[in-house]
């Protein structure tokens, strides 16, 4: 197979049978990288000599078997695909020839029942194409498969944060925030209100919840995350940990997390009131809560405003019912902090006559006590007449002050917030599904603009044109140059411009995004412009309809364009998956390049060189 450069390619020698496998020991194998069953293959191989299983297999043997086993696999019958895949191996491992003895170490099928399940299980936290985040970073396929690569090779024990599991952890998200939000309304519940009738079953409830959420700090520290200050994704466990304790929720995690039952299991019934006091640990959780019901709504892509207005209403409700208890709970700590007595004369409990009876009474009452000093209107019947029930109606009354006070400043940055990038993006994104409902689009064309308009904007909208305008000439060359350089100076017959010139050709780079299938240029047609591959993979066909090899980031073509006027294209260009190119165009090159005949002389020469060798391999 070859990759013929139609509009200055080059050739690109895509042999299976010269990729060289990493040291087994590694645990990286063909099948890991590029998901294919080679099972089939390797029982042929097993009935021939089996001295031939310690030396190199025969090249052009290993290429037309692998070769053939790729093209008859169900699992991935695209042809895009399995050339996208062979390429990234050849260009991954080198020139050497596959040793059989690292690859037999990796048969599907000589696995037992419980190795397939491991495997299956392991992969279910390797990176995975299926994640939106993965496309959304990684942007182009080949980048996918390096980053899996080097989870395989270096983090087996890694879960990435692109994986299946990521992706589908809005189910482990629910999970926690059901039980959280249990937690959190079940044990000041049982602390207070179920003091006096000790029964297992919450209890039970309380601890199973606890244990999953000590699950919850194990996945934290074996989770991967993206850094977004270097754009990178940090694998390294050390690293995790750290993050995770400096700049995240570990000692809260750990102390809400903590069973605090475990202490006094030797004083079960001795210091039950203490024992009730100390569960109350579990308020720390609060703060992975926040995190797991952002995250839901952001993966959910739940309406902002309607996310707002819930959570306010969530939190008060949460603090209410821990003010609740609270009040309940005081009167009888100050009275004894082993077993739970009658309180004092002096507490609210005695004046109210409610020591006797229900639980659901009892917890009404309070409720209302703790409204009404919240909002500063009374203590209904009652004064306080002793020292703890004052301290409490005073942390009642200025957290009530608070509370309204945060509230208000939240509706009004809300209201502020409507005009945030992600509201905006929500709001173009509702307008957009209107109009295209208007338009009566079918369902392919809705999908095709919709997954536009993610690559473009990355769930954030902003009005980029008047951006770049408010800024100076010399600020935007920069940025222009920090995304467009490397893209320019991979073009051979650029290497030897001048620094200015240089940076002139990438002033003049416009961006364009193509999805998946669309035609980027057409063969036969004349050509006015050339283009670099700033993400994404593109296949390129001969007139006829013949595939010649794919592209991928940082790859170019159609740059004779830029030379000969009245050229028309040799090939066509698909794009693949969703790409941003840069074009460059015939027009704005040639003003650039124009005064400097001696270069000018240098890349037309250097041009029409590999357009004639191009012509040469597509004739064959």
């Amino acid at each position: 197979m070859g990759c013929m450069g139609g509009m200055g390619l080059g050739v690109l020698s895509v042999r299976l049978a010269q990729c060289q496998l990493p040291d087994s020991e590694n645990g990286v194998s063909a099948c890991d990288v590029i998901g294919v069953d080679l099972s089939e293959y390797f029982n042929e191989i097993r009935g021939r000599n089996s001295a031939k299983l310690n030396r190199e297999l025969d090249a052009q043997d290993v290429e037309h078997k692998l070769l053939q086993v790729l093209a008859t696999t169900s699992k991935h019958p695209s042809p895009a695909l399995m050339r996208n895949r062979i390429r990234y191996l050849n260009k991954m491992y080198g020139d050497d020839r596959l040793p059989i003895q690292d690859i037999l170490l990796y048969q599907a099928q000589d696995r037992n029942p419980l190795e397939k399940l491991i495997y299956n299980f392991h992969n279910f936290f390797i990176i995975s194409f299926t994640n939106p985040n993965a496309q959304r970073y990684l942007r182009s396929y080949t980048a996918i498969l390096q980053e899996k690569y080097r989870q395989i090779k270096n983090y087996k024990n890694i879960i990435h944060p692109f994986s299946n599991f990521r992706n589908q952890s809005y189910y482990w998200d629910i999970l926690l925030i059901v039980g959280i939000t249990i937690i959190l309304f079940l044990t000041p519940y049982q602390a207070a209100f179920g003091i006096t009738q000790d029964t297992l079953t919450p209890t039970f409830i309380k601890n199973f919840l606890l244990f999953i959420c000590c699950l919850d700090i194990f996945v934290n520290i074996s989770t991967g995350y993206y850094d977004n200050r270097q754009s990178i994704i940090e694998m390294e466990r050390k690293k995790i940990i750290k993050r995770y304790m400096k700049h995240g929720r570990f000692f809260a995690d750990l102390f809400g997390s903590f069973p605090t039952d475990v202490i006094f299991l030797n004083m079960w019934n001795e210091y039950k009131v203490t024992r009730k006091i100390v569960s109350l640990l579990c308020v720390f959780r609060s703060f992975s809560l926040k995190t797991y019901i952002n995250r839901l709504a952001h993966t959910k892509l739940i309406i902002v405003s309607y996310y707002r207005n819930f959570i306010i209403f969530f939190w008060l409700i949460i603090f209410i019912h821990w003010l609740t208890c609270i009040f309940w709970l005081v009167p009888i700590a100050t009275t004894s902090m082993k077993q739970p007595i009658y309180p004092r004369e002096d507490s609210w409990i005695h004046y109210t006559d409610l020591w006797y009876k229900s639980k659901e009474k009892q917890y009404f009452y309070s409720l209302l006590l703790t409204i009404g000093n919240c909002l500063r209107s009374g203590f209904l019947k009652n004064n306080q007449r002793n020292v703890p029930d004052l301290y409490v109606v005073i942390i009642a009354q200025i957290t009530g002050a608070l509370g309204m006070w945060f509230i208000i400043a939240k509706l009004m940055e809300y209201m502020q917030g409507a005009q945030s990038s992600k509201y905006r993006y929500q709001s173009a994104i509702r307008q957009l599904k209107q109009y295209m409902r208007h338009k009566q689009l079918p369902p392919r064309i809705q999908y095709r603009i919709i997954n536009y308009y993610e690559f473009r904007f990355q769930h954030r909208y902003f009005r980029e044109f008047e951006i770049v305008n408010t800024l100076s000439l010399q600020l935007r060359q920069e940025i222009i140059m920090h995304s467009c350089r490397k893209l320019v100076e991979n073009v051979t017959f650029f290497n030897n411009l001048p620094f200015g010139i240089l940076n002139r050709i990438v002033s003049l780079l416009k961006s364009e995004i193509f999805l998946t299938n669309d035609m980027i240029v057409r063969a036969n047609e004349p050509g006015n412009c050339m283009y670099f591959i700033g993400s994404g993979t593109v296949a390129v066909y001969t007139m006829f309809g013949k595939e010649i090899c794919h592209l991928e980031d940082g790859a170019y073509f159609g740059e004779i364009a830029l030379i000969m006027e009245d050229e028309r294209r040799v090939a066509s260009v698909v794009a693949v998956e969703i790409c941003e190119l840069y074009r460059l165009d015939r027009a704005d090159f040639a003003r650039t390049i124009l005064p400097y005949p001696i270069l000018w002389d240098h890349i037309k020469k250097t041009a029409t060189e590999r357009h004639e060798r191009t012509m040469i391999l597509i004739n064959q």
